[in-house]
């Protein structure tokens, strides 16, 4: 009975590899089945869909994938060999990915069927060849060139000639240095993806959605400073345990798409070196909650003039930036998670109006009275009563991080006090536009108010 079970598992086998030989395709790139892959997360990852695998390589049952099992993909004409896929890193282009890679850029282009070069984003999946189909990698380094370089010193700083070199980088004949270009150098070193005097990067989480914090960390030479935007805010880095890093955050009302970054590294020896990628921001999947106020409530709302004022209270106070971190580890929540009655990010509706704004915290409920206590060390910077907020009190924490507590039955602290993790700062209330006693917690990150629980998660490195 086994020998019989044992042939009919091999004679499976043996249909479904031949069943890729009998497809309509003959030739073109092919990719060998991994662990863990099904015909769907090949497609994906590929750009293509399972019914074009299917079709190319004749496979009748898609469940029927055997590890090693050779697929070709189709579409592709002119080119041959096995390709995989990696992410696209912080700071790499279609200017290095060939020479890294060792793959030409018509290829890569092709490929990864790219219209735009400049379209290129964060984590993308690259189709390429693999180093046995493809030219060795080079070795080497890449430099930004500069107001101050010229072709001929370049050439000079390499040992090579200035037309040897124009030709190592792609260019038919010899021009002028756009200041900002990427250049290779050919050397003994291995090809490092990233310019000088940038020497690491890492961004998390790589796919941030709307309302999420993002924590950039930046490696470079001694002596650097970093800086850097992403759409149109500034980012501010802060140097931590010999890395430099940035926080900010994602706008929950930031439609999904994806963002300018830019990172820049500046010596005193040379001009400021700019890294330009883009940040995909997918959506929150928030969800709509319709609120009724009491008329003497909503009257609160209906004053534009005082709405704004208290904005600018609220914005003002939230959106220094400090390089120095007053706490260490992770932060607490402000109360137990079972009070929590309501989530960071949900689109609201007041009195049967459009969901025009978004709920900019997290609510714990609880009786009058019930103690609030500090998530981390920081220093107080607001504590007043506001028409819509009630009793506010928000608190610095360094690294443009801070953390707001409104609704209060009153203000126990003071501007300018120092508090320390789980220290009482407050007690709950139902002061301002409340519909019941609780605690509505804010965190802001670069100007910008993010999900506390995302928050909740992140740990920055100490000094």
């Amino acid at each position: 009975m086994r020998i019989i079970f044992g042939f009919l598992a091999a004679l499976c086998v043996l249909l479904v590899v031949s069943g890729v030989a009998g497809g309509q395709q003959t030739e073109g790139p092919f990719y060998e089945v991994q662990p863990g892959d099904t015909l769907y997360s090949i497609a994906q990852q590929l750009g293509s869909t399972m019914q074009a695998l299917q079709d190319a390589n004749g496979i009748a049952d898609p469940s029927m994938l055997v590890i090693g099992q050779q697929l070709l993909l189709p579409g592709y004409v002119g080119i041959t060999g096995m390709v995989r896929t990696r992410p696209l890193l912080p700071g790499e282009n279609l200017r290095m990915l060939p020479l890294q890679l060792g793959n030409e850029r018509s290829t890569l282009l092709q490929l990864n069927r790219i219209v735009n070069p400049a379209a290129l984003y964060l984590d993308q999946p690259l189709i390429h060849l693999v180093p046995e189909q493809a030219e060795a990698a080079r070795t080497g380094q890449f430099v930004l060139a500069t107001s101050e370089d010229t072709l001929l010193g370049l050439a000079v700083r390499c040992g090579r000639n200035p037309v040897e070199l124009w030709m190592l980088n792609g260019r038919p004949a010899p021009g002028s240095l756009v200041v900002g270009d990427f250049i290779f150098l050919p050397s003994e070193s291995p090809l490092e993806g990233l310019p000088a005097p940038f020497e690491q990067i890492s961004i998390s989480p790589e796919h941030p959605g709307q309302g999420q914090p993002v924590v950039i960390t930046v490696m470079v030479a001694a002596g650097a400073a970093v800086s850097g935007q992403f759409a149109e805010a500034d980012l501010h880095f802060a140097e931590l345990a010999s890395e430099h890093i940035g926080l900010f955050g994602i706008d929950a009302m930031t439609a999904p798409g994806v963002y300018p970054l830019v990172l820049r590294a500046h010596t005193a020896e040379r001009d400021s070196v700019a890294l330009e990628m883009r940040l995909p921001v997918s959506d929150g999947g928030y969800q709509l909650q319709r609120i009724h106020l009491l008329p003497e409530k909503a009257q609160l709302l209906l004053n534009e003039q005082s709405r704004a004022l208290e904005e600018t209270i609220i914005e003002r106070a939230a959106t220094g930036y400090s390089a120095e971190k007053h706490w260490e580890g992770r932060f607490q929540s402000p109360m137990p998670s079972d009070h929590i009655t309501a989530g960071f990010g949900l689109r609201r509706s007041y009195n049967g109006g459009t969901f025009s704004t978004f709920h900019s915290g997290m609510d714990f409920g609880a009786p009058d009275g019930f103690p609030i206590h500090a998530p981390a060390a920081g220093v107080v910077v607001l504590a007043e009563e506001l028409r819509i907020r009630g009793n506010a009190t928000l608190i610095q924490h360094g690294l443009g991080v801070y953390t707001g507590y409104w609704h209060q039955i009153g203000l126990d602290v003071s501007v300018g006090q120092r508090v320390q993790a789980g220290e009482v700062i407050g007690r709950v209330g139902e002061s301002g536009l409340s519909t019941g006693t609780h605690l509505h917690w804010e965190v802001w990150v670069n100007g910008t108010q993010v999900d506390p629980l995302e928050w909740l998660q992140l740990e920055i490195p100490e000094r």
